[in-house]
């Protein structure tokens, strides 16, 4: 039984080699047989450096919203280490 099988994978195998092209002799679908295959480099473009412009200050209003923020993230984690703990301390894991 175990030859029988043998013969069998050992024929998918050569029938799936056959018909699957390699990626070695693979083309893309525009290139023409016959012609070589280059690839254009693209030109370098430079950029005009950045101009540094005068700052608006401190924004006291963003730095309020991150502190609030983490006070919440704060809260949130204290209260879940809270929960936890009363039940008897046994986490559930999955």
């Amino acid at each position: 039984m175990s030859m029988h099988l043998t013969k069998r994978a050992l024929t998918a195998a050569v029938i799936v080699a056959a018909v699957v092209p390699s990626a070695a002799g693979a083309r893309p679908l525009y290139d023409p047989p016959g012609s070589s295959y280059t690839v254009a480099v693209p030109a370098v473009q430079t950029a005009a450096p950045p101009v540094a412009q005068a700052g608006q200050g401190f924004r006291w209003d963003d730095a309020g919203l991150g502190a609030a923020g983490m006070l919440v993230l704060v809260g949130v984690g204290s209260g879940a280490a809270v929960a936890v703990r009363r039940r008897g301390g046994r986490a559930v894991m999955g």
